[in-house]
């Protein structure tokens, strides 16, 4: 009986992390975040002025079955001389906990490597939701610095998916 009790104790830690652990894979899955449908149009009205249109790259090295991201992105300068970055209503990326959108010097963001060797990157903003238009505002400094938009899984250091500039 003395035998049991540890083997018990450590079968319900064991039990109980792997729960947890599998929780913190399963939740974005089963419950993601709604589809928020922002607009630069929306948000600013008419005095913004395009600046640049492009799409996230698809099938780059640093992309696979669970992360990957698609969709347009188009940047706008508002009338406070700010940038407003807006996810495109055709924006989709796989589903992940604490995904962040990135401003990186260089363009050409293909993987992991190549995100973290850019020390100049600068995080905007947790990212909305894994589908639709959404918008985030950035510095014009630091847009006008950057060479790519990049999403980020924080959490698993893991690269999504990159547009350049």
């Amino acid at each position: 009986m003395k035998k049991a009790f540890p083997v018990f104790l450590a079968g319900g830690v064991l039990g109980a992390l792997a729960g947890a652990g599998g929780m913190l894979l399963a939740y974005p899955f089963l419950f993601p975040p709604p589809e928020v449908n922002e607009t630069v149009a929306a948000i600013a009205g008419r005095e913004v002025t395009a600046l640049v249109e492009t799409r996230f790259r698809e099938g780059v090295s640093g992309q696979d079955a669970a992360h990957w991201g698609r969709g347009g992105v188009h940047a706008y300068r508002a009338q406070d001389g700010g940038v407003l970055i807006e996810m495109q209503q055709d924006f989709e990326v796989g589903p992940g906990p604490n995904f962040w959108v990135y401003l990186n010097t260089g363009s050409e963001i293909d993987d992991e490597g190549d995100f973290e060797a850019d020390e100049g990157r600068q995080r905007i903003a947790k990212l909305k939701s894994f589908t639709g238009s959404q918008v985030y505002a950035a510095e014009a400094e630091l847009f006008a610095d950057a060479g790519a938009v990049t999403i980020w899984c924080e959490s698993f250091g893991q690269y999504i998916a990159s547009a350049d500039l």
